[in-house]
């Protein structure tokens, strides 16, 4: 067994930190306070190429593996939690259904736009009453001469209210077969769809909207592989997904450790650092440990996906671990610094904020155990 990233990984990873330090660090209060996102940084993130990071050299990708995914993710998550919701969003599920199922046309009109950085995309997945079950979708399509008639709701879809395109589920079937729920692929704004903002306490660097749908057209062409059903490429999109949202809570939690621990070797009590006092160390020990049990889990994960063994149980085992430990380890380091952890000059309290969306985001850590659970029941899970 091999623990070591390769060269290419350990440079990965070098770049991605100077580019959060130095390009996107200096926006992240801004984003917080006013709850916006700096668009430019999707530009920016298409020239450095970790938009198309995970797709193909011959589909106008990078080619990099799913290890390299998960780096970048941790990278981003560091500095901001809401840069890598918005990140995600777009490079994941906005536009990986495309790559994997799309017509040549739509993918020369949306995916190749979109991981060189020039329109930016969002996932209509979940509702008000039913969330992410699928089963439950009240998005309904009609089909009428030359597309379909969609009328919906949509709830906390990231990126919607900068969206240029968005990939919308909706169910074109009244019954609950693998091919009653289609994806189509519509151009913001639009007519029949009103998008509101959405305030947040958490990633609140990214916008979210809730969409309200009526009587949308949408033409033939723009239904994903011009063809109904699109549920199994759906679930194929979330399970990956989950590996790589881990990365970035991995993330999330290793940049509330890094703060936090600056800050007790500098915090002088009692003329000495507070972290020369074991209940502070203990509480850092602690952490440190928790952050390392995450990433091997992460990468774990990740170096399945590389190999194509990976499981909907063993995705929702890394996702649970990770973002169950962001949010122990961001709320130790605001302990670690006392009176300055709750304040806005330092960003462990945002890193905090940002963790908690996560034990409910991408499914929650209950759902996660669901399915490791059923797993575990069917004896299809090694233990």
């Amino acid at each position: 067994m091999d623990f070591a990233f390769s060269p290419e990984h350990v440079a990965l990873r070098e770049t991605m930190r100077r580019h959060m330090e130095t390009e996107a660090k200096p926006h992240v209060r801004h984003s917080d306070e006013t709850e916006t996102f700096p668009k430019h940084l999707f530009k920016r993130w298409g020239e450095l190429g970790i938009l198309g990071a995970r797709y193909p050299e011959a589909d106008g990708g990078v080619g990099m593996d799913k290890v390299s995914d998960c780096i970048i993710r941790e990278e981003i998550g560091r500095v901001s939690q809401a840069y890598c919701g918005a990140f995600s969003a777009h490079s994941h599920l906005g536009v990986w259904p495309i790559w994997k199922a799309g017509t040549a046309a739509q993918k020369s009109a949306y995916f190749q736009p979109a991981i060189a950085g020039d329109k930016i995309a969002c996932f209509g997945l979940s509702e008000p009453d039913g969330g992410s079950d699928i089963r439950a979708m009240k998005t309904r399509a009609e089909k009428v001469d030359g597309g379909w008639k969609i009328s919906g709701s949509k709830l906390y879809i990231t990126n919607a209210p900068i969206a240029d395109f968005m990939l919308l589920a909706a169910r074109t079937k009244p019954d609950l077969t693998i091919d009653a729920v289609s994806l189509f692929i519509v151009d913001l704004p639009a007519k029949g769809v009103a998008i509101d903002a959405l305030k947040k306490e958490g990633l609140r660097g990214s916008e979210t909207g809730l969409l309200h749908i009526d009587e949308l057209f949408v033409p033939d062409s723009h239904l994903l592989a011009e063809r109904e059903g699109s549920y199994s490429v759906i679930l194929e999109s979330l399970s990956e997904n989950r590996v790589g949202v881990a990365a970035s809570v991995l993330g999330v939690a290793q940049g509330a450790m890094a703060e936090a621990l600056a800050f007790a070797r500098t915090r002088i009590v009692r003329g000495k650092p507070i972290i020369e006092y074991q209940a502070v160390a203990h509480r850092l020990a602690d952490m440190a440990t928790e952050i390392e049990a995450a990433r091997w889990m992460v990468y774990w994960g990740a170096w399945q996906v590389d190999e194509g063994t990976l499981t909907d149980a063993a995705a929702s085992k890394v996702k649970l671990v990770a973002s169950e430990a962001a949010i122990r380890v961001t709320e130790n380091a605001i302990r670690v610094m006392g009176g300055a952890g709750i304040m806005r000059d330092h960003s462990v309290g945002m890193h905090h904020r940002d963790a908690l969306v996560y034990v409910i985001g991408e499914g929650t850590s209950d759902i996660q155990r669901n399915i490791i659970g059923r797993a575990l029941k069917k004896g299809d899970l090694e233990i």
